[in-house]
């Protein structure tokens, strides 16, 4: 759990922070685990497998995660792509199913091999549930101890050194079980001499040093830290410094022209500005075009405190002490959550002016602000004349199919909520709405008759620059570019500008993903439910016409077991992401409570198994509860989204019922593999194990890539329901039959 935590993190920063990723990731995880148990029954045979013999695997897992992180770390260099370039789908499924290959095995493996390898006093249905119980427990607790220890006091290449010499003392342990004394400590004293060779000569600071500056290719890295948050690196050529945030570039300095669009387009849209709320991207240079204009009080949110740190160390003097300016009160908080919190407290001074400065919706953490939901809070605190205005990328010239239908969501997601909106043309669009109508304007001389007025100096957004800006060619071309498609509005519990985005940087990649992508974006939502009672109904039907149905069914309810596990897992992960706007830290411990879940799980059915009280009927009672407990969850979406409660129910609802989650899962689990085994050789030990995991490979991806984006979470939740509800109906069969 430890690593697959931390190798995450460093997948993240690798692919931008896209959440998409942490499902390839964890996908092609469970998927490799899966096949590296199913492997384990062929190398484990029907043979005793003894400790000695099992630490080979242990020196192994040592060995790939010390080489996973550097590998990770060189994507860029394997995938030929540069620093901050978007990577697509499939390249990036095809770099995470090779890279975490050997890992994956050979945790999978280590699995069927601990169940067959040591002494219990009982069959091998126990022993398998127990080492099941264990390992979920081990990583509950390694959840834990990363999320509130390592994290927060090590970097992600010490943790992974750590893992490496815990697992090379374990493969010593295992390798000397049964060894003559004077063998046994001539072998520790070699082991232990290499973990501390290894940090004495700082080869491990060296390693972490030079696969860093791998990620960053020809760029020369001046800064790279690890926050609770996310990454941030800087990187300088001459002049310039660029900062990074989970690989994704923030901002450059000097860049004149981007400070100056980001706030002076929406600052001279107001007849006479008073208040600014500033989200995001002021130490870039946003605060200090702002402070230009007079009597302005400015509230700037930014999320990571280590940003404002970075950015008073390698920004100059005359930027940072925009920081200190007495007209700035800066929040260090997620901006959706200030917004919220600025809703509730129903001050009568809103803000004359609102501007959201953050990249592209690229991710659901970023999609946020760019809902309908947030549209009407921002709504709520701006005054009766107030502008609100961010920036989204586009093209001056050009306007593909697929950019249109991008730009079109967010339009009419804007439209849906404000009196009246307006749009700049430029290869940024900047969106402008206001609650009133005839307050905007997009004319150039407008513009430039309140910049003088302002005595307000620029060396961009001037009377040079705004004529063909602002020209009424590229305003009108602009507008008939819109009407041409309609892009569906962007909720937050239905992030579909995040899948168009995804759709529109799938044309640079010369593969299956854009025809795919276009493709699912036009089927109904309706197909999607026909198809999933078809397949879940025939794959049921099928595990009834051959022999040992119950046997089969048992496997069966493993897979929708898993799937269904995983699924809630991602969906509380992008609720987190909804609620609170970040999950780097959160991650951790999403997972843990999940995995202790488990462990709960497999001890109430292990304790049921000691008395003899296994029974088909158990699991379907089990599965009941399943298809309650997702109606239940779907409930309690729906109800935060719509009434908004306080930010700790909802954090302490979305952690308990993760943990009820694994709990259910882990009782299925333990329960239906016993069932499995029972009428199975000692050579289908890892079967069970394997099918769970595929069911969760299966759901991550799909889930994330897919479902999620394109359907939203509720008719996620919907076609689970469905899967479970049909699991339940053809587990009732085999159960009247032996009542009967």
């Amino acid at each position: 759990m430890v690593a697959q935590i931390v190798l995450f993190r460093e997948m993240m920063v690798s692919f931008y922070g896209n959440e998409l990723s942490l499902g390839v990731m964890l996908s092609v995880w469970l998927l490799w685990v899966g096949a590296g148990s199913a492997l384990g029954n062929k190398v484990a045979g029907r043979k005793g497998y003894t400790p000695r013999k099992l630490s080979l695997w242990y020196f192994l897992i040592s060995v790939a995660t010390l080489l996973t992180i550097i590998l990770i770390r060189f994507s860029k260099q394997i995938l030929g792509t540069a620093p901050a370039e978007i990577v697509g789908f499939f390249p990036m499924l095809l770099f995470a199913f090779i890279v975490m290959s050997f890992l994956c095995l050979c945790l999978g493996i280590a699995f069927v091999l601990n169940s067959k390898s040591w002494a219990f006093d009982e069959s091998l249905i126990f022993s398998v549930n127990r080492v099941y119980l264990w390992e979920s427990l081990g990583a509950g607790l390694g959840g834990l101890l990363v999320t509130f220890v390592l994290i927060p006091k090590f970097s992600n290449f010490e943790i992974v050194v750590m893992l490496f010499s815990l697992n090379l003392l374990f493969f010593t342990f295992l390798l000397t079980y049964d060894l003559k004394r004077l063998t046994k400590v001539l072998v520790w004293v070699v082991v232990i001499f290499v973990i501390l060779g290894f940090s004495a000569s700082k080869l491990d600071n060296s390693l972490d040093r030079f696969s860093v500056s791998r990620m960053w290719k020809s760029l020369p890295l001046v800064y790279s830290k690890d926050t609770r948050y996310g990454n941030i690196s800087v990187t300088r050529q001459y002049e310039q410094v660029t900062f990074y945030e989970n690989g994704l570039m923030l901002f450059s300095y000097p860049d004149d022209f981007s400070a100056e669009e980001a706030v002076h387009f929406t600052l001279l849209e107001h007849p006479q500005p008073r208040s600014l709320l500033l989200i995001g991207g002021g130490v870039g240079g946003a605060l200090s075009q702002a402070l230009k204009y007079d009597s302005l009080k400015i509230d700037y949110v930014e999320m990571d405190p280590e940003l404002i740190k970075t950015g008073e160390t390698y920004l100059p003097e005359k930027e940072t002490k925009s920081l200190k300016n007495p007209w700035v009160h800066i929040h260090l908080m997620d901006g959706g959550l200030f917004v919220k919190q600025k809703l509730k407290v129903k001050q009568e001074k809103n803000y004359d002016v609102i501007i959201v400065n953050l990249p592209d919706p690229y991710t659901a953490q970023l999609n946020r602000f760019f809902t309908f939901e947030f549209f009407g809070m921002i709504r709520s605190i701006l005054n009766e004349e107030g502008v609100f205005s961010f920036r989204v990328s586009s093209a001056e010239n050009y306007i593909s199919g697929e950019l249109s239908q991008y730009l079109s969501s967010i339009h009419q997601t804007l439209k849906s909520v404000f009196e009246e909106v307006k749009i700049l043309p430029g290869s940024n669009n900047i969106f402008l709405a206001s609650k009133k109508k005839d307050m905007l304007f997009d004319d150039w001389q407008t513009m430039v008759e309140r910049l003088e007025q302002r005595g307000v100096s620029t060396r961009f957004v001037n009377e040079n620059f705004l004529p063909d800006r602002l020209s009424s060619f590229r305003v009108a071309f602009l507008k008939d570019a819109f009407l041409q498609t309609t892009g569906r509005i962007n909720y937050d519990l239905k992030p579909i500008c995040y899948f168009y985005n995804s759709i529109l940087w799938s044309k640079q990649f010369r593969s299956l993903e854009k025809p795919l992508l276009l493709f699912l974006s036009r089927v109904h939502p309706g197909w999607f439910m026909a198809a999933t009672i078809f397949v879940f109904s025939l794959i049921f039907f099928l595990c009834l016409l051959f022999r040992s149905r119950s046997s089969n069914l048992a496997l069966a309810a493993i897979f929708v077991a898993g799937l269904t596990s995983i699924l809630v897992e991602m969906v509380v992960v992008l609720s987190f992401q909804i609620f609170y706007g970040y999950i780097y830290s959160m991650m951790g411990l999403i997972f843990t409570l999940f995995m202790l879940g488990l462990v709960f799980g497999a001890l109430i059915i292990q304790k049921i198994a000691s008395q003899r009280r296994i029974s088909f009927k158990g699991l379907v009672l089990v599965q009941l509860f399943q298809v309650i407990f997702i109606f239940f969850l779907l409930a309690m979406i729906w109800a935060f989204a719509e009434t908004s409660p306080s930010d700790a129910w909802i954090m302490a609802f979305l952690l308990l019922l993760i943990t009820i989650s694994g709990l259910l899962g882990g009782m299925e689990f333990t329960l239906a593999n016993h069932l499995f085994l029972k009428r199975r050789t000692t050579l289908k030990a890892g079967t069970g194990y394997s099918v769970d995991l595929l069911g969760a490979s299966l759901s991550s991806i799909l889930a994330s890539a897919i479902l999620i984006p394109l359907l939203g979470i509720p008719a996620t939740l919907t076609m689970v329901l469905l899967i479970n509800f049909i699991c339940l109906g053809f587990l009732l069969i085999p159960a009247r039959s032996l009542s009967g």
